[in-house]
């Protein structure tokens, strides 16, 4: 009864939008686990809603990521329907040596730029910390669109951080959906690995029997 309680308070101490934004997140993160193509036009409802609510808070790289989010949902969309070969779905796979030490390289560029950015010119809050959970976040969604498995070790990293920024700035709805999507997260990876290691036998067995 007392968690009952606590639920109904903690959803009262939200705004609609944030609500909505909230939502719509949690419905984005179960069908993205799933591998369902509707989480895209649903994620991009909810950080269409989040972007103008963080924005307002002076998170401006954030604000930033949640727009790049909509771009990339538009992507990630086409690329989970269509970009595998001979225009089929994308199978899940990992990050090969040499795509991994390019991102890391622009991650690292992206920092520096946006970081002093958002310190010196925009007088953000927390710019620095705002930054890192942005490229971070941006890395892992593209990831997520191409359906590398590595995005959900990015996510987890990503959300542990947001959930003290969000708690920091007193949105309590948010910090509570970082700690909800971290443990998604883990879900995500383990359910993405067990589904690469059956399309693994399946590949066997079609290379046995050919």
């Amino acid at each position: 009864m007392d968690l009952i309680q606590f639920v109904l308070g903690f959803v009262e101490a939200m705004s609609w939008p944030e609500r909505i934004s909230i939502a719509t997140g949690l419905i984005y993160i179960v069908l993205s686990v799933r591998q369902k193509p509707l989480c895209w036009p649903i994620g991009i409802v909810s950080v269409g809603i989040w972007m103008v609510v963080v924005f307002n808070g002076r998170l401006y790289m954030d604000a930033f990521l949640q727009f790049v989010y909509v771009v990339l949902g538009f992507y990630g969309w086409w690329q989970w329907l269509r970009g595998g070969e001979d225009s089929t779905p994308l199978p899940v796979r990992t990050v090969d040596r040499k795509l991994a030490l390019r991102l890391v390289g622009i991650g690292i560029l992206a920092v520096g730029v946006f970081g002093y950015v958002s310190q010196n010119i925009l007088h953000a809050a927390f710019p620095w910390l705002d930054t890192v959970t942005t490229v971070i976040s941006l890395i892992a969604q593209y990831l997520l669109a191409r359906k590398y498995l590595e995005n959900w070790i990015l996510w987890i990293v990503a959300n542990t951080m947001y959930i003290y920024i969000y708690y920091a700035k007193g949105w309590a709805g948010y910090s509570g959906l970082m700690a909800v999507y971290t443990i998604m997260a883990v879900a995500g990876l383990y359910s993405w690995y067990k589904s690469m290691q059956a399309d693994a036998v399946v590949e066997e067995g079609k290379c046995q029997t050919a």
